[in-house]
């Protein structure tokens, strides 16, 4: 089967991204950062744009003066120190029970493939669909180099990897509005909160 699934709030039980900064870089800078995005948090839109706006503002104060090199060592720390805590037991095992048996599953997430990527080389996954960091020719990070995955950007990144027009998943796993282009493509799609239990995978 061809299965996706969305990272925060759905295989973790809080937002990466903001524990990742908290826990790299400190509540100082958490804080400042969090300060730089007030002016967009108060517009009152909703959509896309103002989530890539108000994430951009968040990263450029977050990562100010890091290159690649100091990001990605932040990044493996990360990741062998703090991620395994924001898991969630049910989804870590539903997400390995599909690698066993074979199936190819993909991670569709907003936050950053700086870590991601990392985190998913560990677990076998097939691909990580993330948000993605640009870097200048010296390796100083200067900004998103994508598009927010988020709504409808899940499915264009869907598109782009599979090489087809029309995304149909066999199985996806999500927890928001974020996700819900992404289900509607989707034969089984579960929603965390509006379904008691996962779904039986198939014999």
């Amino acid at each position: 089967m061809l299965v996706a699934f969305d990272f925060d709030g759905t295989i973790t039980d809080r937002d990466s991204l903001q524990d990742f900064v908290r826990r790299m870089r400190g509540w100082g800078v958490c804080l400042k950062a969090y300060l730089a995005c007030a002016p967009r948090v108060a517009r009152l839109d909703r959509g896309p744009a103002r989530r890539q706006a108000i994430k951009a503002r968040f990263l450029a104060s977050a990562l100010a003066g890091l290159d690649r090199r100091q990001l990605e060592d932040l990044a493996q720390a990360y990741v062998s120190r703090h991620l395994p805590r924001l898991l969630r037991p049910e989804m870590l095992e539903r997400l390995r029970e599909h690698c066993r048996r074979g199936d190819t599953v993909v991670l569709v997430s907003a936050s950053p493939s700086l870590y991601l990527d990392i985190w998913a080389r560990q677990e076998g996954l097939a691909q990580v669909l993330a948000t993605e960091l640009g870097f200048d020719a010296q390796g100083r990070y200067i900004g998103l180099k994508s598009a927010n995955c988020w709504g409808e950007e899940k499915v264009r990144r869907l598109q782009g990897w599979l090489g087809t027009p029309a995304v149909q998943l066999d199985m996806a796993y999500g927890d928001s509005q974020g996700d819900a282009a992404m289900l509607a493509c989707t034969r089984r799609p579960w929603l965390r909160g509006s379904q008691a239990a996962l779904p039986r995978l198939p014999e």
